[in-house]
C-alpha cells in the first residue's frame, strides 16, 4: 500500500514500489535510509506530481498542512490578480504624496505595492524605486496594514544614509532608523538600543541582518524589503557559508511574520532565470510560481550537461537551463512583478556615449602576458578547468595589462617603468575633461587604488573600496557627493555599485573592468538616472589585443541579449566560461598566426 505523510516540510511518500518504478518522481524523489521511505520538498508542484503518478493516496499525517497549503494558494492567487489589476487599470487612485511623483510610473508602482502583499520591483536603477517603497510604506502605515515600526528594509552599506534615511525624510513623514553605526565601542549594544527606541521604519544593511538575526526577529516585523535582491540568488545555498546564503537563512527567520514583502531590482536575472528562484522564494516561500526548493527548481527546468560517460556516477555535470522552458518561466514571473526600464519611461534622458581608449601594452607587460597564456592552454585539458581555476588566471592577466602582478605572499609588483593606461587616464584627466567636471572612475585591485590615489591627488581624488573602513567611505563619498574639492572618486563595483547616486557627474572611466555583466551595468546606473542632466560619456582604457578587449565583449553581449526573463529575452551563458573561451580562441589565432610568419 502507498501512503503520504507531512512531517516539516517534506512529504514522505512510503511504498513497496521499487524505484525503477517511480519513473514519473525519479528526477524529484530520493530515499531516506532515517526514514525508510521516498521524500520530496513539500509544495504545490510535488503534491500534484504525486497524485499525477498515483491519485489521490491516502494521507496518514498532514491534513491540516495539506489544507493550509490550499488557503495559502488561494490567498496568492489573489494576490496575483490584484499585482495584474494595479499594472493594468486604466483609473488610478489619488494619493497625498507629500512630494508629487516624478512619472505616472511612479504612482503606479506605489499603488501596486499597496495593493500587492508580495512584490516584486524589477525597476531599472534610477527610476525612483525608493519613493514607490517610501510612499506605499508610509500608506500601509496610515491605512493601519501595518503597525508603526514594523516595517524593515535590507539594502547595501552605502545606500543606508544617503538614499534610504534621506529618500524617507525627503517624501514621506515617517520616522526612519538606521541601525548602522561606524566603528566604535560597544558599537552592537548601540545598534541594539536603537533597534528598540520607537520609529515607524527600521533600516539596515545585508550583513546587518545576519548579526541581529535573533533581535530582528523578536521584532516581528509585518513588512520587510529587499534593496538589491539578486543577493537572494545565492538562496539554493541558504545552509552553506557562502555570503548569499547565510544572509537568505537570515532574512527569511526574521520575516517569518511578514504579510507584506517587496524585493528590488534593476538586474532580477543578470547570469540566467537561474537568479530569480531565490528572490521568488522569498515572496513565494511554499513555491507556487517556481519551485518549493532550488533541488526542485533544477530538476524541473535545468538540463545536466555531462563532462564524461553518462551512466558513470561520478562523471562530473553541470546544469544549465533549459532554453525551451524560458517562455513559461517568464510568463509566471511577469504576472507578479512591476517592471520598468528606464528608457521607456524617461525617453528626455540625456544620451549616454561609449567610449573605448585602446593602449599598448609595455614590452614588459607583452612578454609577460604572453608567457601567462601559454601557461594557460598550452597543456591543460579545458573540460578539467574549474571556474575557480579560470577565474584566477582570468585574475592575472588582468593584473599584467594594468601594469603589475601579485606574487605568492600577495605583494604587487609593477613590471615596467611606463605604464600606458596611467598614461591614458592622465591625457583623459588634464587634457580632455574639463577641469569643472567631476569623474566617477571604477577599479579593481588595491594598487591600482593607491597609484591613482598617489599620481592625481593634485586634482582633489577620494577613494572608496575595501581599504577604507566604514566610516571613512561615508566619508569621502559625502565629500564627493557634496563638496567641491574633491573631483574624482574611485570605486571598487563590490563596494559601491549599487544604490547610489552620482549624477553630478556625467564622465566615468573604468581603469579595469569587472568580468560580471551585473556589475558594470549597475556601475554605469550611477551616473544614468533620471537626476541627470548633461550627456553622459563612459571610458574604457582596454589593452590592446588582451583579455580586457574579451572582457569587454562579454559584458556588452550579455547586457545586449540580457538574461532577462523579465523582458523575454535569454542568452545563456556564464561569464567566466564565456570569456575563457574566448581567451583561447585569441590565443589560437595568435598561434597560427605566428607558425605562419615562420612558415
Amino acid at each position: 500500500m502507498t501512503t503520504l505523510s507531512i512531517w516539516k516540510d517534506q512529504i514522505i511518500l512510503r511504498t513497496r514500489l521499487p524505484a525503477e518504478e517511480l519513473a514519473a518522481l525519479k528526477e524529484h524523489i530520493k530515499f531516506s535510509e532515517r526514514l525508510q521511505a521516498y521524500t520530496l520538498a513539500f509544495s504545490k508542484q510535488n503534491l500534484q506530481r504525486i497524485y499525477k503518478a498515483f491519485g489521490q493516496i491516502p494521507v496518514i499525517e498532514g491534513r491540516s498542512r495539506i489544507a493550509h497549503l490550499r488557503a495559502k494558494l488561494a490567498q496568492f492567487n489573489e494576490v496575483v490578480s490584484k499585482a495584474e489589476l494595479a499594472k493594468t487599470s486604466p483609473t488610478l487612485p489619488e494619493y497625498p504624496y507629500k512630494v508629487p511623483p516624478l512619472a505616472p510610473y511612479q504612482h503606479r508602482g506605489v499603488v501596486y505595492l499597496v495593493n500587492v502583499k508580495s512584490g516584486a520591483l524589477f525597476v531599472d536603477c534610477g527610476c525612483g524605486k525608493t519613493f514607490m517603497v517610501a510612499c506605499s510604506s508610509e500608506l500601509h502605515i496610515k491605512k493601519g496594514l501595518v503597525a508603526p515600526g514594523k516595517t524593515l528594509i535590507c539594502g547595501k552599506l552605502a545606500t543606508l544614509h544617503q538614499g534610504w534615511m534621506g529618500d524617507i525624510k525627503r517624501f514621506t513623514d515617517l520616522k526612519a532608523t538606521c541601525l548602522w553605526l561606524p566603528t566604535a565601542y560597544k558599537r552592537k549594544e548601540k545598534i541594539r538600543k536603537l533597534l528598540d527606541e520607537p520609529a515607524d521604519v527600521y533600516i539596515i544593511n545585508h550583513d546587518g541582518v545576519r548579526i541581529y538575526e535573533k533581535e530582528l526577529a523578536e521584532k516581528q516585523f509585518q513588512k520587510v524589503v529587499i534593496d538589491e535582491s539578486t543577493i537572494l540568488k545565492s538562496f539554493r545555498s541558504e545552509y552553506a557559508k557562502a555570503k548569499g546564503g547565510s544572509f537568505a537563512r537570515s532574512v527569511m527567520k526574521v520575516a517569518a511574520h511578514a504579510d507584506y514583502r517587496v524585493i528590488m531590482s534593476g538586474t532580477p536575472a543578470p547570469n540566467g532565470p537561474e537568479d530569480l528562484f531565490g528572490q521568488i522564494k522569498f515572496l513565494d516561500p511554499c513555491g507556487f510560481l517556481l519551485e518549493a526548493s532550488w533541488r526542485d527548481f533544477r530538476q524541473e527546468y535545468m538540463l545536466p550537461e555531462y563532462f564524461g560517460d553518462p551512466s558513470d556516477p561520478n562523471t562530473l555535470k553541470v546544469y544549465k537551463f533549459d532554453e525551451e522552458r524560458l517562455d513559461e518561466v517568464g510568463e509566471k514571473i511577469t504576472k507578479l512583478a512591476y517592471r520598468v526600464k528606464i528608457r521607456d519611461v524617461l525617453p528626455d534622458l540625456p544620451e549616454r556615449t561609449i567610449v573605448t581608449r585602446t593602449v599598448v601594452m609595455a614590452p614588459e607587460q607583452e612578454a609577460h602576458y604572453k608567457t601567462m597564456t601559454e601557461q594557460m592552454f598550452a597543456h591543460v585539458d579545458e573540460a578539467l578547468v574549474s571556474t575557480t581555476n579560470k577565474l584566477t588566471q582570468i585574475i592575472k592577466l588582468r593584473q599584467i595589462t594594468s601594469g603589475f602582478i601579485i606574487d605568492a605572499e600577495e605583494a604587487p609588483h609593477p613590471i615596467s617603468n611606463d605604464n600606458p593606461k596611467l598614461e591614458m587616464l592622465d591625457d583623459l584627466l588634464r587634457e580632455e575633461i574639463d577641469s569643472d567636471n567631476k569623474v566617477v572612475m571604477f577599479a579593481q585591485y588595491r594598487w591600482e587604488f593607491e597609484q591613482i590615489a598617489e599620481r592625481y591627488k593634485d586634482l582633489g581624488v577620494v577613494t572608496y573600496y575595501g581599504d577604507n573602513t566604514a566610516s571613512e567611505k561615508m566619508r569621502n563619498l559625502d565629500a564627493f557627493i557634496n563638496g567641491t574639492e574633491a573631483r574624482i572618486i574611485v570605486l571598487h563595483p563590490k563596494s559601491c555599485a549599487h544604490g547610489v547616486t552620482l549624477t553630478m557627474a556625467h564622465y566615468m572611466i573604468f581603469y579595469s573592468i569587472s568580468y560580471s555583466a551585473e556589475e558594470d551595468y549597475q556601475c554605469i546606473k550611477r551616473i544614468e538616472r533620471n537626476s541627470q542632466r548633461h550627456k553622459m560619456f563612459v571610458y574604457y582604457l582596454l589593452a590592446a589585443r588582451s583579455i580586457d578587449e574579451v572582457m569587454f565583449a562579454v559584458i556588452r553581449h550579455k547586457q545586449e541579449r540580457q538574461a532577462s526573463m523579465i523582458d523575454g529575452s535569454d542568452d545563456g551563458g556564464n561569464e567566466i566560461d564565456m570569456i575563457w573561451a574566448k581567451l583561447k580562441e585569441q590565443y589560437e589565432n595568435r598561434q597560427q598566426s605566428s607558425r605562419r610568419k615562420k612558415g
